[in-house]
C-alpha cells in the first residue's frame, strides 16, 4: 500500500526531475541556436518557477511521510526530495552571493 503523502512526495520529486531535464534540453537547444534567446528567456523563467514550487511542495510532503510506516518508496521520496531541496537552497544562496558581489562592484 502506498500512503497518500508518499505518493504526493514521489510525484513531486519525479516532476521536478522531469522539469530539470526539460530545462537542460532547452538550454542545449538555445546553445545550438535552434531556439531564440527570447523564447529561451520566457520558457526558462517559467520552468525555474515550476521547479522552485515543485521542490518545496515535494519536500513538505516528504516531511509529512515521517509518521507513515517505513517503505522503500518512502525512503526514496524522502532522500530525493531532500537532495532537490538542498540543491535549491545552495542555488538560492549562490544567487544571493552573486548579487551581493555585483552590487559591491557597481
Amino acid at each position: 500500500m502506498i500512503y497518500p503523502n508518499t505518493r504526493k512526495a514521489i510525484r513531486s520529486a519525479l516532476t521536478t526531475v522531469v522539469l530539470i531535464v526539460c530545462f537542460i534540453i532547452l538550454k542545449t537547444l538555445t546553445n545550438l541556436e535552434v531556439i531564440g534567446i527570447n523564447v529561451y528567456s520566457v520558457v526558462s523563467g517559467i520552468l525555474i518557477l515550476l521547479i522552485f514550487f515543485m521542490t518545496i511542495v515535494g519536500f513538505i510532503f516528504a516531511l509529512k511521510t515521517i509518521n507513515e510506516p517505513r517503505t522503500k518508496l518512502k525512503t526514496i521520496a524522502l532522500v530525493l526530495n531532500s537532495i532537490l531541496m538542498a540543491l535549491l537552497v545552495v542555488s538560492v544562496i549562490n544567487i544571493v552571493i552573486e548579487l551581493f558581489n555585483y552590487s559591491k562592484l557597481h
